[in-house]
């Protein structure tokens, strides 16, 4: 009986070193998982907090609606001839969320192409202000060879607070046919003013003023 005990006693650390790594590790899977899907969704990062408001937009006709999730704050999907089809996802990242060029450069790996410099990115990114709405627009493609050819229409839209991204991923020929609409939808987008910026309304005038 004191043999067990003796033997009980000396196992139990090991026992209790043996949970505490599975748990560790249920814990990393778990982690490495989250990365990989944020990853996949085309974000620069996990999910962040989500923005006290979104900004207001006009959807195009023919896109349609898709749940939200975790790292979508708008998220869409349209549908061409012959089964094509493309996703429009709308996400937003506190701060510059890693600049303007890493982002375009994270979207060219997507599509299988080498990352460029700053001033080699300049050439291919289109700045837009449309109704005070400042924002780049990118049109990348896979290259020319590409088994599974597809196309990012992308919008970066930086604001004070925090950087906006719309990407529309998809069939090459169904995006060019949607690149008005996707520049439109863009566009669209309506912010709301902060607090800070709000006019300041007129004082009114007291009837002891003296005229």
């Amino acid at each position: 009986m004191r043999k067990a005990a003796y033997l009980f006693c000396l196992l139990s650390p090991v026992f209790c070193l043996l949970l505490v790594s599975c748990d560790n590790q249920q814990i990393e899977v778990y982690r490495i998982l989250k990365e990989k899907v944020a990853l996949e969704s085309g974000s620069p990062g996990l999910a962040p907090p989500a923005p006290d408001a979104k900004p207001a937009w006009t959807k195009p006709d023919g896109w349609q609606e898709e749940p939200l999730s975790e790292m979508r704050l708008g998220s869409f999907k349209v549908k061409g001839a012959n089964g094509r089809s493309a996703d429009i996802s709308v996400t937003a990242f506190p701060g510059e969320a890693g600049g303007l060029a890493s982002n375009v450069n994270r979207w060219r790996g997507q599509l299988q192409q080498p990352p460029l410099s700053e001033a080699d990115l300049e050439k291919t990114i289109q700045k837009s202000d449309a109704n005070g709405l400042e924002c780049y627009f990118v049109d990348l493609q896979t290259p020319d060879n590409a088994a599974n050819p597809s196309r990012i229409l992308g919008a970066v839209i930086p604001q004070s607070d925090r950087t906006w991204f719309v990407k529309m991923t998809g069939d090459p020929t169904l995006l060019e046919e949607q690149r008005s609409k996707f520049q439109d939808f863009v566009r669209s987008f309506q912010f709301a003013k902060p607090a800070g910026d709000l006019a300041t309304p007129p004082k009114t005038k007291s009837t002891n003023d003296k005229q």
